[in-house]
């Protein structure tokens, strides 16, 4: 595991614990798919500039497994964790 990616996974323990970060991270792996955001995008739908809640469905279209394993209550720092399962996953939000 690189530091990054460390780092990334040390924001999921922080805001959803530990299991949840350990979950998601294996899922992240197996369905691990490099692409830039742009290409992410266009699998993610609108929603009336809920930016947390158009990530997720990208999430939801391209890593089901991933998806299933976000908690329903992601808390104030959602959209952070959102962004580390992202770059978990391989989608470079950096650009």
């Amino acid at each position: 595991m690189t530091n990054e990616q460390y780092e990334l996974v040390e924001t999921l323990i922080k805001y959803w614990g530990e299991r949840t970060a350990i979950e998601i991270t294996l899922a992240a792996h197996d369905n691990y798919m490099e692409l830039d955001i742009d290409r992410f995008l266009d699998n993610c739908v609108a929603c009336g500039g809920n930016w947390g809640g158009m990530l997720l469905t990208g999430i939801k279209a391209l890593y089901p497994e991933v998806w299933e394993l976000i908690p329903d209550n992601m808390g104030i720092h959602a959209f952070e964790c959102i962004v580390s399962v992202l770059n978990l996953c391989g989608v470079n939000t950096r650009e």
